[in-house]
């Protein structure tokens, strides 16, 4: 079983970034999940989750 996502960073405004390992054939990737209200993006790095939290949260 994988391990849930782990909580990396969170905002004032309360965008968080998650961290997780996802297993595919012989590997292991880091990946990230950044959300804000609902509105999640899984992301390839904490900068890719990080720009798209900060976008989301500039649109609310």
């Amino acid at each position: 079983m994988s391990p849930l996502p782990e909580l990396v960073h969170s905002t004032p405004q309360g965008g968080t970034i998650h961290k997780y390992q996802l297993s595919g054939g012989k590997s292991s990737f880091l990946r990230f999940i950044g959300c804000y209200l609902g509105s999640c993006k899984f992301c390839n790095d904490f900068d890719e989750a990080s720009d798209y939290i900060s976008s989301i949260e500039d649109r609310a």
